[in-house]
């Protein structure tokens, strides 16, 4: 049985891809105008990406600026996520510090929190666990990102997998292309991940040549796509406005 979870406006894993939309401000006066612009937007979800939080390792800041962020956005779900140096991210952390920072968002409110998978893979399983035993409610998200290559479709299927494995409550991946070929190869690990696994799949190929992906998730089944409000947080993401309508007809 397929596990799935609600948002507001809709069941997260079934139907049309849910929306995303990205907080990249510094300061909390920005990141806070933000919320409350996305609570007006038509999107599912916002996602506060911490790492470009000129206060994120100061946890009073963090656990203030995050109960602002949920009050903004009214009823749309807020994913926390600290991304990585090593995985694109805005800054690096010792991973120590990277787990704590997703156990205080966990028990400060945040709906969904990222885990990057190969961070500490044993480590990631262990920090679930905790998260899932702490009856905060907060569900996870393991993912892994490749800015340089797409793996082969036989490896993006097993990464997502693990995940799934890990215990993680949904897959991500995301991959650079290098060619038309590599974009293919996602989508038929997103078809065959979405089909064998039991947790929602997230999958994009990034930049301009893997846009598509982010527009087929009704036919691939990848369950949420990330677009832009203002400045976009990864290469290839669409306007909000622009995803919705092509959502409504491809949806």
């Amino acid at each position: 049985m397929n596990r799935v979870f609600q948002t507001e406006t809709g069941i997260f894993g079934e139907g049309a891809p849910k929306i995303c939309v990205p907080i990249v401000e510094k300061s909390r006066e920005g990141i806070w105008k933000k919320a409350e612009d996305i609570e007006k937007l038509p999107v599912d979800i916002a996602e506060w990406r911490a790492d470009f939080y000129e206060d994120i390792f100061r946890t009073e800041e963090v656990l203030e600026t995050l109960k602002g962020i949920k009050m903004r956005l009214g009823r749309k779900l807020l994913l926390f996520t600290f991304r990585t140096a090593r995985e694109g991210g805005n800054r690096s952390v010792d991973p120590d510090a990277y787990y704590h920072l997703n156990r205080e968002a966990a028990s400060g409110g945040a709906d969904l929190v990222d885990l990057e998978t190969y961070l500490d893979e044993t480590r990631t399983a262990e920090e679930i666990g905790k998260l899932r035993a702490s009856g905060s409610g907060c569900l996870v998200m393991a993912s892994n990102h490749d800015f340089q290559k797409t793996p082969s479709t036989e490896e993006m299927v097993r990464r997502l997998r693990r995940m799934e494995e890990l215990g993680a409550d949904a897959a991500k991946l995301a991959v650079m292309p290098t060619n038309r070929q590599d974009v293919l190869n996602l989508l038929q690990a997103t078809v065959t991940a979405a089909e064998t696994l039991s947790v929602p799949v997230v999958t994009m190929s990034m930049g301009s040549m893997g846009v598509i992906s982010r527009i087929c998730g009704s036919l691939t089944g990848s369950a949420m796509t990330f677009a832009s409000a203002g400045e976009a947080s990864a290469p290839g993401q669409i306007p909000v406005e622009q995803m919705a309508e092509i959502l409504k007809i491809t949806g």
